[in-house]
């Protein structure tokens, strides 16, 4: 199968897989699923990116999660059934396809695929338990099996196969994808109100809001029968009820095999989910607070649903509902994350964002505004940031632009520092060694707690800021475990889930553990269950065995669990500090961090500063820090103004060259190639990234490069479906997409100032007017310069000399 046939598989797939999540009535309330996920993503880049919305807001629902993480793990590993129970369970659509389907259509496979067991595995396949990551949903789509499934599935309709020219193709999928979300956003009000309403209805009957969104999936893109896979649907004549039904004989089952594994409520959950994603902006928290009470109500399009839900808690520290009022529990002061679901359907409508803190009025130090408290250090920390902010601005009526910019800038690194010192807890005492494992025992509901704390903190100092200055950034939290010197060769770290998911609630950045100077830095949204990371020193020979570069750190072996299987890879670059003691013995410059694999060193970058290499990956194994010195013997023409950047960037594993001790540094360097030095240097490799160029293919060694800098938005087509790996990049593109990896990292340039900064190049009006804001952020920066006679010379191509210049300005930025 070629490239662009795997992508439309591709396409299709995940389309499928979304649409059996959130566009399915799921269960008998599951339309409230197809009203909130669908409308609510509109706006989501790709299905991954939805799904991975969902599972976010999923994410919340600590319980709820559980119950998916546990139905997803049940069917890929334990669910079994014969022939006549899949037929029964699917046995509302296939018998529809059965009598419709014809059975000589051309091109069919021989004998056809089309049949009970395979239509069985590809509905389990695309069923409601993902788990968030690509790389599962990556094995499913390249599976020949269901590649040829789907294919049998369009040619039995009469319809072209996806090998077929003018069959199923990515663009079908996609008009399907958005005639569905658009009708359902032009009625969404119409959608939502209905769904209020039945709230507030006298009987339990959901099948009204089934009724609503059935109409308009229906008027809209079914009945005109315009579209490709609505052809598809009305040839065989399925319907939203027919596969809601398959999804509750499947859940049914599933209870009935494993009476533990609660697969109706797993689907709750994500229908759950889905409806407080769309309905963030409608569902409205009209509670009233005390500093020790709190009443809380809740309004959806300004109509109140309180008389029919029931308030609880979802996280708690010292706080109780009594008789629906939150009030303290016996102590002075407590916070809780409160929660909602109503009576009728079962629906998790709301999840406060932050902890509600109470406080008995004699406290001394009440939380600041939008809750959260805990008391203690954490309180008083963001308490004594926020006066130090409001006494700094108190200086920037009638300060000049330059008074203003350098408040400004005082005021982001107080918030910084101040979210930074609160969200680092020291756990040293914490840790004790059993046979020689460290391991510490942690407090994990406490830990929720405090993370819940630190969220509410960090927010209060962000509104702070924002209130004082409007463009200001939001500081990220990273939660810092410090478990300080340990002794033990080993170390064993654990992430229990409920941590992880509170963490990923709070919208916490990332987790960092740090132990004898090392820190590894990794998002919480990477996991879904309980993990473990273990660390290890190996001892210096393991390295100095296979190289003769000059070994600076000592080696360390990670390796990170989750739900008792090995993490392979992040979808998220995990950060990684590793000490480097005697850094004045290296060249600092020169020091890479060093993977050690099957006998020889790969290398992947970092930066030293202050006695640390700071790098970024996303797989792990055995890792060191070499000072890697690199010698070519052809760059002695360029080396007063490029031999230190190439040998830098060669050092980082950046660059390579084109033989042995041969770099070429007057050749030209391609667009994939370019492509490829940006990704590395921004560390911005990414295997499952997908792009659609007519002339990138999966063999081509720039396949992971070109499509990691589409899914950052560093690269576009030179033409509609062409990228042009081989031509040569031009000064100008390479000033572009330089400039589109610096505003990954924040870097920005007003637009009033493009002008003002392409005045210092002659040959400004030459430059393509769709690339000037590039060239000019770029140059506003320091990393292109103009040539000999001030001038910039956009279309001439860049030498690999050249590139390395740049390259080198870009690591230092």
């Amino acid at each position: 199968m070629t490239m662009k046939k795997k992508l439309t598989v591709t396409t299709l797939a995940a389309s499928m897989l979304f649409a059996s999540i959130a566009g399915l009535p799921l269960s008998e309330k599951g339309l409230a699923s197809k009203l909130g996920i669908t409308a609510g993503v509109a706006s989501a880049s790709t299905a991954f990116d939805q799904l991975n919305a969902l599972k976010a807001e999923l994410a919340r629902d600590t319980a709820g999660a559980a119950n998916v993480a546990a139905v997803r793990d049940f069917v890929k590993n334990d669910l079994t059934a014969t022939h006549d129970e899949k037929y029964e369970m699917i046995k509302q659509i296939w018998d529809k396809i059965e009598i419709k389907r014809n059975a000589s259509a051309p091109g069919l496979s021989s004998p056809s695929v089309l049949n009970v067991d395979n239509a069985f595995k590809l509905v389990m396949a695309l069923d409601v338990f993902y788990s968030g990551t690509s790389a599962e949903i990556d094995q499913l789509i390249n599976d020949e099996e269901y590649r040829a499934v789907i294919n049998d599935l369009f040619l039995s309709a009469n319809l072209k196969g996806i090998n077929q020219a003018g069959g199923l193709d990515k663009g079908d999928v996609v008009a399907f994808q958005n005639a569905a979300l658009q009708a359902l956003v032009d009625n969404k009000a119409s959608l939502i109100g209905t769904l209020a309403l039945a709230l507030k209805g006298s009987a339990v009957n959901s099948q009204v809001i089934k009724d609503a969104v059935s109409s308009i999936v229906n008027d809209a893109i079914v009945a005109p029968n315009t579209l490709l896979i609505s052809k598809l649907l009305n040839y065989y004549g399925i319907t939203l009820s027919d596969l809601d039904t398959v999804q509750n004989k499947v859940a049914e089952f599933i209870e009935g095999k494993a009476p533990t594994i609660k697969a109706k409520d797993a689907r709750t959950a994500l229908e759950s989910a889905s409806v407080r994603y769309l309905l963030k902006d409608e569902i409205v928290y009209a509670g009233k607070k005390t500093s020790t009470t709190a009443t809380p109500d809740l309004e959806i399009l300004t109509i109140s649903v309180n008389d029919f839900i029931k308030w609880s808690l979802h996280t708690a520290s010292n706080v109780k509902f009594d008789n629906g009022v939150l009030v303290l529990d016996g102590a002075d002061s407590g916070s809780g994350v409160i929660q909602a679901r109503d009576t009728k359907f079962g629906i998790l409508l709301y999840i406060s964002p932050d902890a509600i803190s109470l406080a008995k009025e004699a406290s001394s130090t009440p939380p600041p505004a939008g809750g959260g408290g805990g008391g203690g250090p954490v309180q008083s920390e963001s308490d004594k940031a926020i006066s130090e902010l409001t006494d700094l601005f108190k200086d920037i009526t009638g300060a000049s632009p330059e008074k203003k910019q350098e408040i400004f800038k005082a005021a982001q690194e107080k918030v910084n520092a101040a979210i930074a010192k609160l969200s680092t807890l020291d756990l040293a005492s914490l840790v004790v060694v059993e046979n020689g494992v460290a391991k510490p025992k942690l407090d994990v509901a406490g830990l929720v707690s405090k993370v819940k704390d630190i969220v509410a903190q960090a927010k209060a100092l962000n509104d702070k800021l924002k209130a004082l200055n409007p463009d200001a950034k939001a500081e990220k939290v990273v939660l810092t475990l410090n478990f300080g010197t340990i002794s033990a060769k080993t170390t064993e770290i654990p992430f229990a889930k409920d941590l992880l998911a509170a963490a990923v609630a709070g919208g916490v950045d990332k987790i960092a553990v740090g132990l004898n100077g090392l820190t590894l830095g990794v998002s919480p949204s990477e996991f879904s269950a309980d993990t473990t990371l273990k660390v290890t020193n190996q001892d210096k020979t393991v390295a100095t065995s296979v190289t003769q570069l000059p070994v600076a750190s000592g080696v360390y072996e990670f390796e990170f669990t989750s739900g008792g299987s090995k993490v392979g890879s992040f979808n998220t670059p995990v950060e990684v500090t590793i000490p480097v003691p005697n850094g004045n013995q290296f060249d600092t410059e020169l020091l890479s961090l060093a993977k050690i694999v099957d006998g020889k060193l790969e290398f992947y970058g970092g930066k030293f500063s202050n006695g640390v290499l700071n790098g970024v990956r996303n797989s792990f194994s055995t890792y060191t820090v070499v000072q890697n010195n690199v010698y070519f013997d052809d760059t002695t023409p360029v080396k007063a103004w490029a031999g230190r950047q190439i040998q830098v960037a060669a050092a980082k594993g950046i660059l390579e060259g084109r033989a042995d001790k041969v770099f070429e540094p007057n050749g030209f360097v391609t667009r994939a190639e370019f492509a490829k030095l940006i990704v590395k240097t921004f560390n911005l490799e990414n295997a499952s990234a997908s792009e659609s160029f007519d002339d990138v293919n999966d063999s081509d060694w720039y396949k992971v490069y070109v499509a990691s800098a589409v899914k950052n938005g560093i690269v576009n087509g030179k033409e509609a479906g062409k990228f042009d790996p081989n031509g040569q990049i031009t000064r100008s593109e390479m000033a572009v997409m330089s400039a589109r990896a610096l505003s990954l990292k924040g870097v920005t340039l007003s637009p009033a100032k493009v002008d003002e900064v392409l005045k210092g190049f002659k040959d400004a009006d030459t430059i393509n007017a769709s690339l000037k804001d590039g060239v000019a952020l770029a140059a506003s920066q320091g990393i292109v310069v103009g040539e000999e006679g001030s001038v910039f010379n956009p279309n001439a191509n860049s030498t690999r000399a050249q590139a390395a210049v740049v390259i080198y300005r870009l690591l230092n930025k």
